[in-house]
């Protein structure tokens, strides 16, 4: 059985709730085609806005993926991974 477990991205150019809404429709888009589940953004000011992306343990994210469903949202991109 799968165990469901958290990936981290690092984001630049989602700074609001505004902004974070509008991202994570295109997110929701791909998420089920690509075994992923919910999405969330934490903002902290002064630093790259962190995502966090909930799958199970036998997927992996595709960063790239999930950066270009970001840029069809806005100005937003991922510039690497958190933890």
């Amino acid at each position: 059985m799968a165990t469901i477990v958290a990936t981290c991205f690092l984001v630049t150019g989602i700074t609001d709730d505004d902004a974070a809404k509008a991202a994570l429709q295109p997110l929701f888009d791909i998420f089920a085609e690509h075994g992923l589940g919910q999405a969330t953004f934490e903002i902290v000011p002064g630093e790259p806005t962190r995502l966090w992306v909930k799958h199970k343990d036998t997927v992996t994210p595709d960063r790239e993926l999930i950066g270009r469903a970001l840029a069809k949202a806005g100005p937003y991109a991922v510039v690497g991974v958190g933890r």
